[in-house]
């Protein structure tokens, strides 16, 4: 049997260490972590997040009040009731034929006559029911207006929940850099373990320098120490998304790939189409447009005069000059005819609404334009930026590749293969921040188009 020289056995241990990573990271997570994709993480948040939640609850105040703006216009329902009692006695003097003489009766009264009402408890009742008329104009722009206000709401929410798709993105990518920067930490923590072994050996064998082993330790030292924080902001991170997905934020989870998009499918006319017609915040602007159209018709309205059917019946209690009951049925009609231009005013302090509400929806639609175009472009950076580190990434490989088989052949130096090796890491550590960035600028590009990409 031929028996293989400490330095050969470096070698393979040296390959080994490049392969070894590469199997363990293929291996399944822990049984106890459920596995999240992004689809479903958006799903749990659209269905869970807090800020959601709140944001319907807010809808539904908005519903209730339009139907409390419908119900004006049925009938109003009035009743007052009073209960007092004289301080002093009334009096009341009906002189001899107050009432007038007649022919065969004689005065009335005959004779001098007093009445007066006592101390006593007297009570007042009057009902009044009254159906608006004329009101109904302008109770029926309330309900638009109300109407109007329930839509900004939904609009809100939709902006509210595109923000939670875009966060929960965010959060999904980083914790996707962070995973793949922890893998390529573990591929270097065990390359330099096992050089840091070989080293050791060949130092009792006096066939390596000091120097190299304090350096191989240092960069084990300084990978494990990389090891640490990134394990943390993992940590940190699945705590975040956790809490933005609604659930208790000690849920363990693994997430899946991702992987990237391409921009063949990407038309940006037709995105800023879509941002023009979908984005919240352009369809609020529109809403509030309308709404302050509708207020300055109802400031409008209000010159018209108040008529109202009205049925009422009153009730005495204890007032003997008073008849018991009374009730009348009519019209009412109120109206305000000098308010010295207060209306007049009011009309066109809403107009001037009316305006600046409309140039607020210019503004945001040239800002939405302006943001597709822009977030277009850079995400097509992006993209292009991701193709270069991803060239760059394969070229460090295949350095190392060959800078590994001058080592084993002793065509290369230890520091060389370490050099060469830290360059792949580099190159690692770029690709995946770049691959960050596209994905975060892809989810940036669907908040802006303002469309629900739960993907």
């Amino acid at each position: 049997m031929t028996t293989r020289s400490p330095f050969w056995r470096a070698s393979v241990a040296l390959l080994g260490a490049l392969l070894i990573p590469a199997v363990a990271a293929a291996q399944p997570a822990a049984a106890t972590s459920d596995r999240l994709s992004l689809e479903a993480a958006l799903k749990m948040a659209v269905d869970n997040n807090r800020q959601i939640q709140s944001a319907r609850i807010q809808i539904e105040k908005a519903e209730t009040d339009i139907a409390t703006a419908r119900s004006h216009r049925l009938p109003v329902f009035e009743t007052k009731a009073t209960a007092s009692e004289l301080l002093t006695p009334v009096k009341f003097a009906f002189p001899q034929g107050a009432f007038g003489d007649f022919p065969g009766i004689g005065p009335i009264p005959s004779a001098n006559t007093n009445v007066s009402v006592p101390r006593q408890p007297t009570y007042y009742v009057s009902s009044q029911v009254s159906q608006p008329i004329t009101q109904l104009f302008r109770i029926n722009l309330g309900i638009k207006s109300a109407a109007a206000a329930r839509d900004i709401e939904m609009e809100k929410a939709r902006a509210e929940q595109l923000s939670v798709i875009n966060n929960v993105k965010r959060l999904y990518f980083a914790i996707l850099q962070t995973e793949s920067a922890l893998t390529a930490n573990a591929e270097a923590i065990a390359l330099y373990r096992e050089l840091d072994r070989t080293l050791q050996t060949r130092l009792t064998q006096k066939v390596a320098l000091r120097s190299d082993a304090l350096d191989v330790q240092f960069r084990l030292a300084q990978e494990e120490f990389e090891r640490t924080t990134r394990e943390n902001a993992l940590a940190t991170q699945k705590e975040q998304l956790n809490q933005l997905l609604g659930r208790d934020v000690r849920t363990p989870f693994v997430v899946e790939d991702v992987s990237a998009m391409s921009l063949l499918d990407v038309d940006v006319n037709v995105a800023q189409t879509r941002a023009l017609e979908s984005r919240p915040d352009v369809r609020q602007a529109r809403l509030k447009v309308e709404q302050a159209d509708l207020d300055r018709r109802a400031a409008k309205a209000d010159r018209i005069p108040e008529v109202s059917f009205a049925l009422s019946y009153t009730s005495n209690f204890n007032i003997d000059v008073l008849p018991a009951n009374l009730a009348s049925v009519g019209v009412q009609l109120t109206w305000e005819p000098f308010d010295w231009g207060r209306k007049r005013n009011t009309v066109v302090a809403k107009a001037h609404t009316v305006q600046q509400a409309k140039l607020g929806l210019r503004d945001v639609e040239d800002r939405t334009l302006l943001e597709i175009s822009s977030r277009f472009r850079t995400l097509a950076e992006k993209r292009a930026l991701l193709n270069v580190m991803k060239m760059a990434q394969t070229t460090s490989r295949e350095k190392l590749r060959i800078k590994s088989n001058q080592y084993q052949v002793q065509a290369a130096l230890l520091t060389d293969v370490l050099q060469v090796r830290a360059e792949l890491a580099d190159s690692d550590d770029r690709y995946q921040q770049a691959l960050l960035e596209f994905w975060i600028a892809k989810a940036d590009y669907d908040l802006a188009v303002g469309e629900e990409v739960l993907r």
